[in-house]
């Protein structure tokens, strides 16, 4: 009896060994969860005098089945994500290194999110299945210091992580939840009524336009550098 007694106390005593071993293990877990959080939001965060730091201007004339509807103009956060940018910057001056074929001038919006988004620069195939960048076929996400927390965020499509090539998108509502999954990299400065009349277009099923949106014609301003103001992110 004295035995089994004895027994049954070492078999409650390692169980409860191995329970507070579980628990620590757990809690030491969920700390270090917490600190790699921290450390990724510091690591991916940027004064914002640097985020929105607006270094250049593109400015993108559309036309729907050659009918002039406006101008998109797109402040770019040149400082935060020069890379990113750069890319843009050579797709909206029409050629890089002598390739003419490389520019916006003459694509169009493939895609179209009717209230959530409109897709465009596949300057390879204009359907949205092809595209390129300055650095080769794709290149890496820079950072997603920037939010898609208002309209108007101009953001990198693509199939997954660290696939950019030239195609990108307009929000055209509060995006939080493409954060970390996109880079966002300049805001519409003027032209969102142009945004809106190019989501209007009647689709097909695949989200494709009936009409074609072209961007006609494309022009870089060499701005001097600016604070994107509050009221404007």
């Amino acid at each position: 009896m004295r035995f089994l007694t004895t027994k049954v106390l070492c078999v409650v005593l390692l169980f409860l060994i191995i329970s507070e071993e579980a628990a620590a293990k757990k809690k030491k877990s969920k700390k270090a969860k917490e600190e790699d959080k921290k450390k990724e939001e510091e690591e991916d965060d940027l004064p914002d005098e640097e985020k929105y730091l607006v270094t250049k201007i593109c400015h993108m004339d559309i036309e729907l089945d050659d009918e002039p509807v406006g101008r998109i103009s797109i402040g770019l956060f040149g400082e935060a994500l020069p890379n990113t940018v750069n890319n843009f910057v050579a797709l909206c001056k029409g050629s890089y290194r002598g390739d003419e074929s490389f520019g916006l001038k003459g694509t169009v919006f493939h895609r179209i999110v009717r209230d959530f988004l409109i897709q465009g620069g596949d300057i390879t195939t204009r359907d949205g299945s092809g595209g390129k960048s300055i650095y080769g076929p794709t290149f890496d996400d820079e950072g997603f210091y920037i939010s898609h927390k208002s309209p108007g965020y101009i953001s990198m499509a693509n199939y997954g992580p660290d696939t950019n090539s030239s195609q990108f998108f307009i929000t055209m509502i509060r995006a939080r939840h493409l954060d970390k999954r996109h880079v966002a990299f300049g805001k519409v400065l003027k032209g969102m009524d142009v945004v809106e009349k190019i989501s209007d277009v009647r689709l097909d099923d695949n989200f494709a336009p009936t009409r074609e949106v072209i961007i006609a014609d494309t022009e870089l301003e060499k701005c001097k550098s600016f604070v994107l103001p509050e009221d404007q992110r």
